[in-house]
């Protein structure tokens, strides 16, 4: 991809955000057959670099075209934050979301020295008890000549279930992303987003939980029979 191209895919960004936002609603993605079911604003403005995501099972896949930072020789240059907010991740079963995972793949050139840098934030927190959140940050720097256009990846994953008090089925999830490019006088350095992949791993609600609701309404039927009598 020739620098020429590389603006273009800049243009289109804006022009995809200007458009989108006229058009604002919100989604609710749960089909019959879901494990998982996703809602999301599909106009925030997170759009204009991310796309919009498209199911895939039960995950969520983004393909954005414009998602790009690309410095020729004018320092540090920076794409997003982009804040992708699902205002809920559920199961309508009520299985528990073990862990979230975002898989995240890169096209990115360095010519003649400089870095670039893709950063990942993704934030979990509970519908049901606002207690309950988890957050973390993995980063990906790359410096010196590429010797072309290469592909990178980067990933995270939250372990929800390990971590919420309360069963992890129902969430608000923040995915976060930030591309850099720095390059100095007769330097080239870009990078670009060309696919995130948003995965669940789904478990039973322990048993505990159920033992602990069972124990609550035989403790419940034993009251109202010592009242009876």
């Amino acid at each position: 991809m020739n620098i020429r191209q590389l603006l273009a895919v800049v243009t289109a960004a804006a022009a995809f955000g200007t458009a989108a936002s006229a058009n604002a609603a919100l989604v609710t993605d749960c089909p019959v057959t879901a494990i998982v079911c996703y809602e999301y604003d599909n106009a925030q403005a997170a759009v204009a670099l991310t796309g919009l995501p498209t199911r895939v099972g039960d995950d969520m896949q983004f393909t954005p075209a414009s998602f790009l930072a690309l410095s020729n020789g004018a320092g540090f240059v920076t794409a997003g934050p982009a804040n992708f907010v699902f205002s809920r991740v559920w199961t309508p079963g009520g299985q528990e979301i073990a862990s979230l995972t975002v898989n995240e793949e890169f096209d990115y050139e360095i010519v003649n020295g400089g870095d670039v840098r893709a950063t990942l934030y993704m934030q979990a927190r509970s519908n049901l008890v606002s207690s309950d959140s988890l957050s973390n940050l993995w980063s990906l720097p790359i410096a010196g000549d590429s010797g072309g256009p290469q592909i990178a990846n980067l990933s995270g994953t939250l372990l929800t279930a390990a971590n919420f008090v309360q069963a992890a089925n129902d969430m608000r999830v923040t995915i976060q992303d930030t591309l850099r490019a720095n390059a100095g006088a007769g330097q080239l350095a870009w990078i670009q987003k060309k696919f995130t992949l948003v995965t669940e791993t789904v478990v039973p609600v322990p048993a505990a939980v159920w033992l602990l609701g069972s124990g609550l309404g035989l403790l419940g039927m034993a009251r109202r029979r010592q009242l009876i009598g």
